[in-house]
């Protein structure tokens, strides 16, 4: 996926290509066969996402 970068259009561009995969990894699930394994992957896919927004979320203020 690569680096993130303190860029804003980088970082922007860095969230859309993981939210792609996000949609990707949860698009190939199969509803009715998915696990608790499947809902935490899922789940810490998301948290590690929001992790990463709120950092670059710091990063715009700081540069306001």
């Amino acid at each position: 996926m690569g680096k993130a970068s303190n860029n804003p259009g980088d970082q922007f561009h860095y969230i859309k290509n993981r939210i792609q995969m996000l949609n990707q990894v949860v698009s190939t699930m199969d509803p009715d066969q998915v696990d608790m394994n499947d809902f935490t992957r899922v789940l810490e896919m998301i948290q590690q996402l929001q992790v990463k927004m709120e950092r670059f979320k710091k990063d715009w203020e700081s540069e306001s």
